[in-house]
C-alpha cells in the first residue's frame, strides 16, 4: 500500500499497449465484506486484448481476475469463519446473488443486476490493485501454506472445470482436446483425472510434448495430416466421445464435428475473434444425436472445486508459469504475455509494500 492509508497501487492499462502504475482510492470493507491484500495476479486473454485494445474497453481501465491473496481486515460486522492472514482466492467478476440463475448455481450466467466496481472514477476489475472488498460468498479459502502464485490459477482452472463438467465423461471415454495452450493443458489434465483417454491436437512440437508429458496419451500434429481422420483411426473409425474445442477460429471449431462419435459432444470453450458463423448440419446432429454446447466462466461451485484440486495437490499448474514480474514492472509482464511461447505471466502485486 501507498503512505497514504486512503489510497493503494494499482496497475492500470491507460492506453493501447501502456500501463501505468496509479494511485487509486483503497477500498473499504462494507458489512458482510472483508477486505483482501491481492498478492498474485495473472494475465489473461481478456486482459491482453484490453491491453492490446482489442476488448473495447474505455480506458484507463484497471484490469486482473485470476488473482490470490490474503485477508487483510475484517469488519466487526461482517460474520465469517476467515481470519485475518487467511490465504484466499476470489471472484472479482460479480453476480447478482438473487436472480433465476443464481439460485440455481449457475453464477456463471447471472442475469440481475450488480454493483459496478469502481475506484474512484476509474472503471476495474480489480486484480491488479493492492487491495480488494468483497463479499465473503466470493471468497474461498485454500490451503494454507499453498504457493500463492500457484492459488491464482484457482480462476482458470474453474473455467475449464466447468467446461469439462457440461459434457458426461465416463471412466474409459475417449476425449479430444484441440489446442495446446493453458486452457487445453487443463481441460487435458481434468480429463485425464476423469479417467479418460485424451487425444491432444496441437501444431506446436512444444506445447504438444509438455501435454504428453503431463499425462495426455496421444499427441496429433494437425500438419502431419488431416486431423480429424487421425483420431478416427485412433478410434478405430468410430470417434470420441467429448472434443473440447479450445481455440478462436470458428473454422477449426466446426471441422471437429468429424471427430465425434455417435451422440458424442462438442464443447465450444472461450470466445471466437472473429466471430465467424459455423455451418451446422442438423440431419447429422438429428441422426447422430449430437450435442453441441458451450461453456462461459465458472460457477461459484466450479471455484470451490477448482480450490480443492489445487490445495489437494490434484492439479499442478506449476508448468504454466511463464514468468513473474513484480508490479512495477508491469508493462513488461504486459508485453511479455503477449508472446506466443508463454503460458501465463503472474504479477506479484504486493512486490512494492514487500520492500
Amino acid at each position: 500500500m501507498s503512505g497514504n492509508e486512503k489510497t493503494m497501487k494499482a496497475v492500470v492499462v491507460s492506453g493501447d499497449n501502456q500501463t501505468a502504475i496509479m494511485d487509486v482510492p483503497r477500498p473499504e470493507a462494507l458489512p458482510g465484506e472483508v477486505l483482501i491484500r491481492i498478492d498474485t495476479c495473472l494475465i489473461c486473454t481478456w486482459e491482453q486484448r484490453i491491453f492490446s485494445g482489442k476488448a473495447g474497453m474505455t480506458l484507463p481501465f484497471l484490469p486482473g481476475h485470476e488473482a490470490s491473496g490474503t485477508i487483510a481486515e475484517i469488519p466487526a460486522n461482517t460474520v465469517t469463519s476467515f481470519k485475518v492472514g487467511d490465504r484466499v482466492v476470489f471472484k472479482t467478476l460479480d453476480h447478482c446473488g438473487h436472480c433465476s440463475f443464481c439460485y440455481q448455481g449457475d453464477t456463471n450466467q447471472c442475469s440481475g443486476t450488480f454493483r459496478k466496481r469502481v475506484y474512484g472514477s476509474l472503471a476495474a476489475s480489480g486484480g491488479m490493485a493492492e487491495y480488494i472488498a468483497l463479499e465473503v460468498s466470493k471468497v474461498l479459502p485454500v490451503r494454507q501454506d499453498l504457493d500463492l502464485v500457484v492459488a491464482a490459477f484457482a480462476e482458470p482452472l474453474a473455467c475449464c472445470l466447468h467446461s469439462i463438467e457440461r459434457v458426461e465423461l465416463n471412466m474409459g471415454d475417449t476425449v479430444t482436446i484441440i489446442g495446446a495452450g493453458i486452457m487445453g493443458q487443463l481441460h487435458a489434465i481434468l480429463a485425464r483425472l476423469r479417467g479418460c483417454r485424451v487425444l491432444v491436437v496441437e501444431p506446436d512440437p512444444v506445447r504438444r510434448e509438455l501435454a504428453l508429458s503431463l499425462g495426455a496419451h496421444v499427441g496429433i500434429d494437425p500438419a502431419a495430416g488431416d486431423p480429424v481422420e487421425q483420431v478416427r483411426k485412433l478410434t478405430g473409425g468410430q470417434g470420441v466421445e467429448a472434443v473440447f474445442s479450445t481455440v478462436t477460429k470458428s473454422a477449426v471449431a466446426a471441422s471437429t464435428v468429424g471427430m465425434l462419435r455417435k451422440m458424442g459432444a462438442l464443447v465450444l470453450y472461450g470466445s471466437f475473434h472473429p466471430n465467424d458463423p459455423i455451418p451446422t448440419d442438423p440431419n447429422a446432429v438429428h441422426y447422430k444425436e449430437y450435442v453441441i454446447t458451450g461453456s462461459y466462466s465458472p460457477s461459484t461451485r466450479d471455484f470451490f472445486r477448482a480450490t480443492r484440486l489445487l490445495s489437494n495437490g490434484l492439479v499442478d499448474p506449476s508448468p504454466f508459469i511463464s514468468k513473474t514480474y513484480p508490479m512495477e514492472k508491469a508493462q513488461d509482464a504486459f508485453l511479455a504475455s503477449l508472446r506466443p511461447d508463454t503460458y501465463r505471466v503472474a504479477i506479484r502485486i504486493d512486490s512494492l509494500t514487500r520492500r
